[in-house]
Protein backbone atom coordinates (compact mmCIF):
# COMPACT_ATOMS: atom_id res chain seq x y z
CA UNK A 1 0.00 0.00 0.00
CA UNK A 2 3.07 2.37 0.78
CA UNK A 3 4.70 1.45 -2.27
CA UNK A 4 1.44 2.47 -4.24
CA UNK A 5 0.73 5.82 -2.70
CA UNK A 6 4.68 6.34 -3.10
CA UNK A 7 4.19 5.65 -7.04
CA UNK A 8 0.95 7.67 -6.59
CA UNK A 9 2.50 10.89 -4.94
CA UNK A 10 5.18 9.92 -7.96
CA UNK A 11 2.88 10.04 -11.10
CA UNK A 12 0.70 13.01 -9.80
CA UNK A 13 3.93 14.98 -9.24
CA UNK A 14 5.15 14.12 -12.30
CA UNK A 15 1.76 15.40 -13.62
CA UNK A 16 2.13 18.51 -12.14
CA UNK A 17 5.32 19.18 -13.50
CA UNK A 18 4.24 18.10 -17.44
CA UNK A 19 1.37 20.63 -16.97
CA UNK A 20 3.76 22.80 -15.79
CA UNK A 21 5.91 22.36 -19.12
CA UNK A 22 3.14 22.34 -21.19
CA UNK A 23 3.26 26.08 -20.97
CA UNK A 24 6.04 27.74 -22.69
CA UNK A 25 7.91 30.12 -20.81
CA UNK A 26 6.21 33.20 -22.28
CA UNK A 27 2.57 32.01 -20.89
CA UNK A 28 3.59 31.27 -17.42
CA UNK A 29 5.12 34.73 -17.50
CA UNK A 30 1.98 35.45 -18.62
CA UNK A 31 -0.15 33.47 -16.31
CA UNK A 32 2.16 34.41 -13.28
CA UNK A 33 1.97 38.35 -13.85
CA UNK A 34 -2.07 38.16 -14.28
CA UNK A 35 -2.30 35.97 -11.07
CA UNK A 36 0.23 38.91 -9.18
CA UNK A 37 -2.10 41.68 -10.24
CA UNK A 38 -5.30 39.77 -9.20
CA UNK A 39 -3.87 38.91 -5.81
CA UNK A 40 -2.43 42.50 -5.13
CA UNK A 41 -4.41 45.43 -7.32
CA UNK A 42 -7.91 43.30 -6.64
CA UNK A 43 -7.62 41.13 -3.51
CA UNK A 44 -5.48 42.49 -1.58
CA UNK A 45 -6.06 46.42 -2.32
CA UNK A 46 -9.96 45.63 -1.54
CA UNK A 47 -9.19 43.77 1.60
CA UNK A 48 -7.15 46.85 3.10
CA UNK A 49 -9.94 49.35 2.43
CA UNK A 50 -12.02 46.78 3.99
CA UNK A 51 -10.06 46.52 7.42
CA UNK A 52 -9.16 49.87 7.40
CA UNK A 53 -12.20 51.38 7.25
CA UNK A 54 -12.99 54.19 10.45
CA UNK A 55 -14.57 52.03 12.92
CA UNK A 56 -17.56 54.30 13.56
CA UNK A 57 -18.76 53.28 10.11
CA UNK A 58 -21.30 50.59 10.14
CA UNK A 59 -20.98 47.32 8.10
CA UNK A 60 -23.41 48.29 5.16
CA UNK A 61 -21.44 51.11 4.57
CA UNK A 62 -18.33 48.67 3.61
CA UNK A 63 -21.01 46.68 0.92
CA UNK A 64 -20.08 48.74 -2.09
CA UNK A 65 -15.86 47.95 -1.79
CA UNK A 66 -17.00 43.57 -0.62
CA UNK A 67 -18.65 43.97 -3.78
CA UNK A 68 -16.04 45.30 -5.55
CA UNK A 69 -13.77 42.53 -3.63
CA UNK A 70 -16.32 39.85 -4.58
CA UNK A 71 -16.70 40.87 -8.00
CA UNK A 72 -13.00 41.55 -8.76
CA UNK A 73 -10.99 39.01 -7.43
CA UNK A 74 -13.33 36.27 -6.67
CA UNK A 75 -14.89 33.46 -8.44
CA UNK A 76 -18.51 34.32 -6.22
CA UNK A 77 -19.19 34.81 -2.78
CA UNK A 78 -19.14 31.69 -1.53
CA UNK A 79 -15.23 31.09 -1.97
CA UNK A 80 -13.81 29.86 0.89
CA UNK A 81 -10.81 32.05 2.68
CA UNK A 82 -8.35 30.88 5.35
CA UNK A 83 -9.50 33.17 8.44
CA UNK A 84 -6.91 33.42 11.67
CA UNK A 85 -9.62 34.46 14.00
CA UNK A 86 -11.93 31.28 14.47
CA UNK A 87 -10.88 28.25 15.78
CA UNK A 88 -9.82 25.51 15.41
CA UNK A 89 -7.00 26.92 13.33
CA UNK A 90 -7.21 26.90 9.93
CA UNK A 91 -10.65 27.47 9.33
CA UNK A 92 -11.92 28.76 5.75
CA UNK A 93 -15.15 31.02 5.96
CA UNK A 94 -16.53 33.19 3.01
CA UNK A 95 -14.52 36.54 2.55
CA UNK A 96 -17.35 38.79 4.08
CA UNK A 97 -17.28 36.45 7.38
CA UNK A 98 -13.54 36.77 6.92
CA UNK A 99 -14.02 41.07 7.09
CA UNK A 100 -16.55 41.09 9.81
CA UNK A 101 -14.47 39.04 12.12
CA UNK A 102 -11.40 41.55 11.26
CA UNK A 103 -13.30 44.09 12.85
CA UNK A 104 -15.23 42.81 15.49
CA UNK A 105 -11.69 41.31 16.58
CA UNK A 106 -9.92 44.60 16.16
CA UNK A 107 -12.48 46.26 18.00
CA UNK A 108 -12.93 48.13 14.51
CA UNK A 109 -9.05 49.58 14.40
CA UNK A 110 -6.84 49.06 10.86
CA UNK A 111 -5.21 45.46 10.72
CA UNK A 112 -1.99 45.35 8.33
CA UNK A 113 -2.52 42.68 5.66
CA UNK A 114 1.35 42.04 4.15
CA UNK A 115 2.55 39.20 1.42
CA UNK A 116 6.05 38.65 1.35
CA UNK A 117 6.13 37.99 -3.05
CA UNK A 118 10.37 37.76 -1.96
CA UNK A 119 9.68 33.91 -1.33
CA UNK A 120 6.55 33.23 -3.49
CA UNK A 121 6.59 29.79 -5.40
CA UNK A 122 3.95 28.71 -7.83
CA UNK A 123 3.06 25.76 -8.90
CA UNK A 124 0.40 24.58 -12.19
CA UNK A 125 -2.04 22.02 -11.92
CA UNK A 126 -5.77 20.99 -13.20
CA UNK A 127 -8.84 19.94 -11.69
CA UNK A 128 -10.24 16.94 -12.48
CA UNK A 129 -12.13 17.98 -15.25
CA UNK A 130 -8.98 18.96 -16.78
CA UNK A 131 -9.68 22.83 -16.00
CA UNK A 132 -6.11 24.50 -15.17
CA UNK A 133 -5.74 26.14 -12.09
CA UNK A 134 -2.41 28.08 -10.71
CA UNK A 135 -1.22 27.54 -7.18
CA UNK A 136 0.54 30.46 -5.30
CA UNK A 137 2.71 30.23 -2.03
CA UNK A 138 3.35 33.04 -0.29
CA UNK A 139 3.80 33.81 3.54
CA UNK A 140 0.80 35.97 4.49
CA UNK A 141 1.18 38.49 7.75
CA UNK A 142 -1.27 40.05 9.65
CA UNK A 143 -1.04 43.10 12.39
CA UNK A 144 -2.59 44.99 14.69
CA UNK A 145 -4.65 45.45 17.67
CA UNK A 146 -7.15 43.79 19.62
CA UNK A 147 -10.53 45.48 21.23
CA UNK A 148 -8.26 45.11 24.31
CA UNK A 149 -5.23 46.92 22.03
CA UNK A 150 -3.12 44.19 22.48
CA UNK A 151 -0.72 43.64 19.85
CA UNK A 152 -0.95 40.76 17.81
CA UNK A 153 0.59 39.28 15.03
CA UNK A 154 -0.67 36.12 12.39
CA UNK A 155 1.76 34.77 10.03
CA UNK A 156 1.25 31.78 7.81
CA UNK A 157 2.49 30.22 4.64
CA UNK A 158 -0.98 30.42 2.33
CA UNK A 159 -2.26 28.84 -0.86
CA UNK A 160 -3.85 31.21 -2.73
CA UNK A 161 -5.92 29.28 -5.89
CA UNK A 162 -6.00 31.08 -9.07
CA UNK A 163 -8.31 29.59 -11.82
CA UNK A 164 -8.11 30.92 -16.00
CA UNK A 165 -8.86 30.14 -19.32
CA UNK A 166 -7.46 30.02 -22.41
CA UNK A 167 -9.45 31.76 -25.34
CA UNK A 168 -7.84 30.23 -28.29
CA UNK A 169 -9.05 33.30 -30.79
CA UNK A 170 -7.45 36.29 -28.92
CA UNK A 171 -4.48 33.61 -27.91
CA UNK A 172 -4.17 34.82 -24.53
CA UNK A 173 -5.49 33.83 -20.95
CA UNK A 174 -8.35 35.24 -19.29
CA UNK A 175 -11.01 35.44 -16.80
CA UNK A 176 -8.65 34.92 -13.93
CA UNK A 177 -10.45 34.69 -10.19
CA UNK A 178 -9.27 33.27 -7.06
CA UNK A 179 -11.34 29.83 -5.96
CA UNK A 180 -9.89 29.53 -2.55
CA UNK A 181 -7.70 30.78 -0.21
CA UNK A 182 -5.89 28.36 2.55
CA UNK A 183 -3.61 27.96 4.84
CA UNK A 184 -1.09 24.86 4.29
CA UNK A 185 2.10 23.09 6.26
CA UNK A 186 4.64 23.44 3.25
CA UNK A 187 4.80 23.66 -0.32
CA UNK A 188 4.69 20.75 -2.61
CA UNK A 189 7.76 19.46 -4.24
CA UNK A 190 6.36 20.57 -7.52
CA UNK A 191 6.04 24.17 -6.78
CA UNK A 192 8.94 26.40 -8.36
CA UNK A 193 10.52 29.82 -7.75
CA UNK A 194 9.93 31.86 -11.33
CA UNK A 195 13.42 33.60 -11.92
CA UNK A 196 11.55 36.23 -14.96
CA UNK A 197 9.50 38.18 -12.51
CA UNK A 198 11.42 40.25 -10.58
CA UNK A 199 9.89 42.35 -7.71
CA UNK A 200 10.46 45.83 -10.47
CA UNK A 201 9.36 44.15 -12.84
CA UNK A 202 5.19 44.55 -11.70
CA UNK A 203 3.58 47.27 -12.78
CA UNK A 204 2.80 50.00 -10.54
CA UNK A 205 0.41 50.34 -9.00
CA UNK A 206 -1.85 52.70 -6.66
CA UNK A 207 -0.42 51.16 -3.46
CA UNK A 208 2.87 50.32 -4.21
CA UNK A 209 2.92 54.83 -5.22
CA UNK A 210 1.28 55.16 -1.58
CA UNK A 211 4.03 53.18 0.00
CA UNK A 212 6.65 54.90 -2.21
CA UNK A 213 5.40 58.40 -1.21
CA UNK A 214 4.95 57.39 1.98
CA UNK A 215 8.80 55.87 2.61
CA UNK A 216 9.71 59.20 0.74
CA UNK A 217 7.61 61.47 3.32
CA UNK A 218 8.61 59.66 6.66
CA UNK A 219 12.23 59.40 6.45
CA UNK A 220 12.26 63.37 6.33
CA UNK A 221 10.27 63.13 9.55
CA UNK A 222 11.96 64.29 13.39
CA UNK A 223 12.21 61.06 15.34
CA UNK A 224 9.95 62.08 18.07
CA UNK A 225 6.70 61.16 16.34
CA UNK A 226 4.08 60.65 18.64
CA UNK A 227 0.40 60.20 17.20
CA UNK A 228 -0.64 60.71 13.52
CA UNK A 229 -3.96 61.90 12.20
CA UNK A 230 -4.74 60.99 8.73
CA UNK A 231 -7.00 63.18 7.00
CA UNK A 232 -8.75 62.14 3.67
CA UNK A 233 -7.42 63.03 0.30
CA UNK A 234 -9.84 63.90 -2.48
CA UNK A 235 -9.59 65.32 -5.79
CA UNK A 236 -7.71 68.66 -5.76
CA UNK A 237 -8.34 68.94 -2.14
CA UNK A 238 -12.56 69.58 -2.85
CA UNK A 239 -13.53 67.57 0.65
CA UNK A 240 -15.77 65.18 -1.54
CA UNK A 241 -15.28 61.62 -0.64
CA UNK A 242 -16.12 58.99 -3.05
CA UNK A 243 -14.58 54.97 -3.67
CA UNK A 244 -11.01 56.92 -5.26
CA UNK A 245 -10.62 58.46 -1.95
CA UNK A 246 -11.72 55.64 0.44
CA UNK A 247 -8.87 53.84 -1.17
CA UNK A 248 -6.54 56.39 -0.66
CA UNK A 249 -7.74 56.42 3.37
CA UNK A 250 -7.51 53.11 3.17
CA UNK A 251 -4.04 52.59 2.04
CA UNK A 252 -2.49 55.11 3.37
CA UNK A 253 -3.34 54.14 6.65
CA UNK A 254 -1.91 51.17 5.94
CA UNK A 255 1.01 52.62 4.67
CA UNK A 256 1.71 54.28 7.17
CA UNK A 257 1.25 52.16 9.87
CA UNK A 258 3.48 49.72 8.24
CA UNK A 259 6.77 52.44 8.14
CA UNK A 260 6.16 53.49 11.80
CA UNK A 261 5.14 50.46 13.57
CA UNK A 262 2.48 53.16 14.56
CA UNK A 263 -1.60 53.42 14.99
CA UNK A 264 -2.73 56.02 12.46
CA UNK A 265 -6.07 57.76 13.80
CA UNK A 266 -8.67 59.22 12.11
CA UNK A 267 -9.22 63.29 11.83
CA UNK A 268 -12.19 62.55 14.51
CA UNK A 269 -9.99 61.98 17.17
CA UNK A 270 -7.18 64.56 16.65
CA UNK A 271 -5.50 66.87 19.33
CA UNK A 272 -3.34 69.06 18.87
CA UNK A 273 -0.21 67.07 19.66
CA UNK A 274 -1.10 65.18 16.81
CA UNK A 275 0.84 65.40 13.49
CA UNK A 276 -1.70 65.50 10.75
CA UNK A 277 -1.19 63.34 7.49
CA UNK A 278 -2.79 65.82 4.37
CA UNK A 279 -2.93 66.03 0.85
CA UNK A 280 -5.01 65.77 -2.69
CA UNK A 281 -4.46 64.16 -5.99
CA UNK A 282 -5.32 65.38 -9.84
CA UNK A 283 -4.54 64.85 -12.93
CA UNK A 284 -0.91 65.47 -14.81
CA UNK A 285 -1.28 65.07 -17.99
CA UNK A 286 -1.46 61.06 -18.71
CA UNK A 287 -0.56 60.21 -14.78
CA UNK A 288 -1.85 60.43 -11.42
CA UNK A 289 -0.06 63.40 -9.09
CA UNK A 290 -0.45 62.93 -5.55
CA UNK A 291 0.97 65.28 -2.75
CA UNK A 292 1.45 64.87 0.58
CA UNK A 293 3.28 66.31 3.60
CA UNK A 294 2.79 65.75 7.05
CA UNK A 295 1.73 69.06 9.51
CA UNK A 296 2.34 69.67 13.44
CA UNK A 297 -0.97 70.18 14.89
CA UNK A 298 -0.21 72.84 17.24
CA UNK A 299 2.21 75.10 15.19
CA UNK A 300 0.70 74.05 11.92
CA UNK A 301 4.51 73.83 10.42
CA UNK A 302 5.24 71.21 7.54
CA UNK A 303 7.29 68.86 9.09
CA UNK A 304 7.72 66.97 5.58
CA UNK A 305 6.19 66.54 2.27
CA UNK A 306 6.71 64.68 -1.14
CA UNK A 307 4.80 64.25 -4.28
CA UNK A 308 4.55 61.74 -7.23
CA UNK A 309 3.64 61.29 -10.85
CA UNK A 310 4.82 57.62 -11.08
CA UNK A 311 0.60 56.42 -11.44
CA UNK A 312 -0.76 55.79 -14.83
CA UNK A 313 -4.38 57.49 -15.05
CA UNK A 314 -5.22 54.01 -16.99
CA UNK A 315 -4.52 51.85 -14.18
CA UNK A 316 -7.52 53.92 -12.65
CA UNK A 317 -9.42 53.27 -15.90
CA UNK A 318 -8.79 49.62 -15.41
CA UNK A 319 -9.70 49.41 -12.13
CA UNK A 320 -13.46 51.54 -12.94
CA UNK A 321 -12.04 54.65 -10.40
CA UNK A 322 -13.19 57.50 -11.56
CA UNK A 323 -10.37 60.27 -10.74
CA UNK A 324 -12.85 63.37 -10.77
CA UNK A 325 -16.37 62.92 -8.52
CA UNK A 326 -19.41 63.25 -10.44
CA UNK A 327 -20.69 66.15 -8.38
CA UNK A 328 -17.10 68.44 -8.81
CA UNK A 329 -18.19 71.16 -10.71
CA UNK A 330 -21.67 71.95 -8.39
CA UNK A 331 -19.44 71.43 -5.10
CA UNK A 332 -16.65 73.96 -6.60
CA UNK A 333 -19.20 76.62 -7.58
CA UNK A 334 -21.02 76.24 -3.86
CA UNK A 335 -17.24 76.23 -2.58
CA UNK A 336 -17.12 79.77 -4.59
CA UNK A 337 -19.97 81.19 -3.46
CA UNK A 338 -19.43 80.76 -0.16
CA UNK A 339 -15.96 82.12 -0.28
CA UNK A 340 -17.23 85.30 -1.67
CA UNK A 341 -20.12 85.85 0.80
CA UNK A 342 -18.21 85.19 4.06
CA UNK A 343 -16.77 88.04 6.03
CA UNK A 344 -13.25 88.40 6.11
CA UNK A 345 -12.56 90.99 8.43
CA UNK A 346 -11.76 90.08 11.47
CA UNK A 347 -13.62 90.42 14.49
CA UNK A 348 -12.97 90.09 18.75
CA UNK A 349 -15.82 87.43 18.29
CA UNK A 350 -14.72 84.16 17.70
CA UNK A 351 -16.82 80.91 16.48
CA UNK A 352 -16.43 77.04 15.70
CA UNK A 353 -18.53 74.49 14.77
CA UNK A 354 -17.54 71.13 15.35
CA UNK A 355 -19.05 67.73 14.47
CA UNK A 356 -18.99 64.11 16.07
CA UNK A 357 -16.21 63.41 13.23
CA UNK A 358 -14.43 66.22 13.52
CA UNK A 359 -14.19 69.59 11.32
CA UNK A 360 -12.66 68.11 8.13
CA UNK A 361 -13.69 65.04 6.04
CA UNK A 362 -16.56 64.52 7.90
CA UNK A 363 -18.59 61.83 6.61
CA UNK A 364 -22.18 60.26 7.33
CA UNK A 365 -23.77 57.29 6.31
CA UNK A 366 -27.67 56.60 6.12
CA UNK A 367 -28.96 56.53 9.35
CA UNK A 368 -25.98 57.79 11.30
CA UNK A 369 -26.99 60.53 13.70
CA UNK A 370 -24.69 63.80 13.86
CA UNK A 371 -23.89 65.44 17.07
CA UNK A 372 -23.18 69.21 16.59
CA UNK A 373 -21.29 72.09 19.19
CA UNK A 374 -20.07 75.18 18.88
CA UNK A 375 -17.20 76.64 20.90
CA UNK A 376 -17.66 80.67 21.26
CA UNK A 377 -14.79 82.82 23.31
CA UNK A 378 -17.83 85.22 24.05
CA UNK A 379 -21.33 85.19 25.31
CA UNK A 380 -23.11 85.20 21.94
CA UNK A 381 -26.37 84.54 19.26
CA UNK A 382 -26.10 82.11 17.18
CA UNK A 383 -27.31 80.95 14.04
CA UNK A 384 -27.36 77.73 12.39
CA UNK A 385 -27.82 76.82 8.52
CA UNK A 386 -27.60 73.07 6.90
CA UNK A 387 -27.46 73.08 3.06
CA UNK A 388 -28.60 69.53 1.75
CA UNK A 389 -27.42 67.96 -1.16
CA UNK A 390 -30.17 68.80 -3.53
CA UNK A 391 -29.68 72.67 -3.13
CA UNK A 392 -32.20 72.98 0.09
CA UNK A 393 -31.43 75.12 2.79
CA UNK A 394 -32.62 74.11 6.56
CA UNK A 395 -32.74 76.42 9.46
CA UNK A 396 -31.50 74.34 12.66
CA UNK A 397 -31.39 76.96 14.69
CA UNK A 398 -32.33 80.35 14.20
CA UNK A 399 -31.15 82.40 18.12
CA UNK A 400 -29.05 79.85 19.67
CA UNK A 401 -27.28 81.16 23.09
CA UNK A 402 -24.28 80.43 24.43
CA UNK A 403 -24.47 82.35 28.28
CA UNK A 404 -21.83 83.51 30.22
CA UNK A 405 -20.16 81.11 32.03
CA UNK A 406 -19.76 78.82 28.50
CA UNK A 407 -16.89 80.78 26.93
CA UNK A 408 -13.98 79.22 25.37
CA UNK A 409 -15.98 75.70 26.20
CA UNK A 410 -17.79 73.28 23.29
CA UNK A 411 -21.32 73.86 23.99
CA UNK A 412 -23.73 71.14 22.83
CA UNK A 413 -26.25 72.20 19.96
CA UNK A 414 -30.07 70.99 20.61
CA UNK A 415 -29.08 68.67 22.51
CA UNK A 416 -32.93 67.37 22.39
CA UNK A 417 -33.23 66.75 18.43
CA UNK A 418 -31.43 64.47 16.69
CA UNK A 419 -29.73 65.11 13.59
CA UNK A 420 -30.43 61.98 11.48
CA UNK A 421 -28.37 61.10 8.29
CA UNK A 422 -31.44 60.81 5.18
CA UNK A 423 -31.44 61.61 1.35
CA UNK A 424 -30.52 63.61 -0.54
CA UNK A 425 -27.23 62.10 -0.29
CA UNK A 426 -23.97 64.05 -1.27
CA UNK A 427 -21.94 66.66 -0.33
CA UNK A 428 -23.77 69.26 1.96
CA UNK A 429 -22.37 72.60 3.93
CA UNK A 430 -22.73 73.49 8.36
CA UNK A 431 -22.72 77.52 8.15
CA UNK A 432 -22.92 79.14 11.35
CA UNK A 433 -23.55 82.97 12.36
CA UNK A 434 -22.33 84.23 15.57
CA UNK A 435 -23.41 87.60 16.79
CA UNK A 436 -23.01 89.34 20.42
CA UNK A 437 -26.76 91.37 19.70
CA UNK A 438 -29.69 89.57 19.25
CA UNK A 439 -30.58 88.27 15.20
CA UNK A 440 -33.37 90.29 13.29
CA UNK A 441 -36.42 88.39 13.08
CA UNK A 442 -36.61 86.36 9.99
CA UNK A 443 -38.91 86.88 7.15
CA UNK A 444 -41.93 84.18 7.15
CA UNK A 445 -44.03 86.00 4.03
CA UNK A 446 -43.07 85.09 0.58
CA UNK A 447 -40.49 87.93 -0.94
CA UNK A 448 -37.88 88.06 -3.61
CA UNK A 449 -35.44 88.72 -1.05
CA UNK A 450 -36.23 84.92 0.17
CA UNK A 451 -38.05 83.79 3.54
CA UNK A 452 -38.53 80.80 5.91
CA UNK A 453 -41.36 78.66 5.56
CA UNK A 454 -42.37 75.20 7.39
CA UNK A 455 -41.95 72.57 5.22
CA UNK A 456 -42.55 68.50 6.70
CA UNK A 457 -41.74 69.78 10.43
CA UNK A 458 -38.72 71.67 8.87
CA UNK A 459 -37.91 75.37 8.92
CA UNK A 460 -36.71 75.63 4.81
CA UNK A 461 -35.11 78.94 3.38
CA UNK A 462 -36.69 79.86 -0.37
CA UNK A 463 -34.00 82.64 -1.74
CA UNK A 464 -30.36 81.95 -3.11
CA UNK A 465 -27.60 81.05 -0.60
CA UNK A 466 -26.25 85.10 -1.13
CA UNK A 467 -29.43 86.30 -0.20
CA UNK A 468 -29.84 84.12 3.27
CA UNK A 469 -26.77 85.19 4.27
CA UNK A 470 -27.57 88.98 4.11
CA UNK A 471 -30.81 87.96 6.57
CA UNK A 472 -28.71 85.66 8.56
CA UNK A 473 -26.46 88.26 9.57
CA UNK A 474 -29.57 90.77 9.65
CA UNK A 475 -29.11 92.22 13.80
CA UNK A 476 -31.53 94.67 15.27
CA UNK A 477 -28.89 97.11 16.03
CA UNK A 478 -25.80 96.03 13.42
CA UNK A 479 -23.51 96.81 15.89
CA UNK A 480 -19.94 94.95 16.30
CA UNK A 481 -18.75 92.18 13.62
CA UNK A 482 -20.52 89.03 12.56
CA UNK A 483 -18.09 85.73 13.19
CA UNK A 484 -18.76 83.05 10.62
CA UNK A 485 -17.32 78.92 10.81
CA UNK A 486 -18.95 76.50 8.06
CA UNK A 487 -18.22 72.64 7.71
CA UNK A 488 -18.05 70.89 4.84
CA UNK A 489 -19.75 67.46 5.11
CA UNK A 490 -20.03 64.03 2.75
CA UNK A 491 -23.02 62.02 3.42
CA UNK A 492 -23.94 58.67 1.88
CA UNK A 493 -26.14 55.93 1.10
CA UNK A 494 -25.09 52.59 2.16
CA UNK A 495 -26.31 49.67 -1.14
CA UNK A 496 -26.24 46.41 -0.75
CA UNK A 497 -25.17 43.48 -3.42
Amino acid sequence: MKKFLGILGWFLGGLSSLWAQSYKPAQQTEIIQNARRLITDQYLTNLEILTHYEANQPFDALRPQLKGLITGALRDKEVLVFNEFREPKGTQTSVEEYVKDCRIFSGGKPIIHTLDWSKVQYDFQRTTAGEPYLNVYLIKTLQGQNAQNKAFTYENLTEFRVQFSFHATLNSFLNFKIVGITKVGQRPTTAFTSQTLATSDKPKDLLSVLDTLTAQVQKDLPPNVKRLVLERFTYKNCGINDALSDQVFAMLSSCWQRHTQMPVRSVAESDEKAWIIRGSYEEDLNQLRLRMEVVDGASRKVLAQARSSELPLSWLVEQKLPLKPENYERVRNVQDTLRQITTTTKSALKIEIRTDRGRTGVEYWAGQQMFLEATANRPCHLRLLYRLADGTQTLLESDFVIKPGQENTPVRISPESAFICSPPYGTEYLLAYASEEAFCPLPTAPSQQGYVRNEGGYRVFVGSLAAFQTLMKCRKNNDGKIAEDHIQITTREAKGF
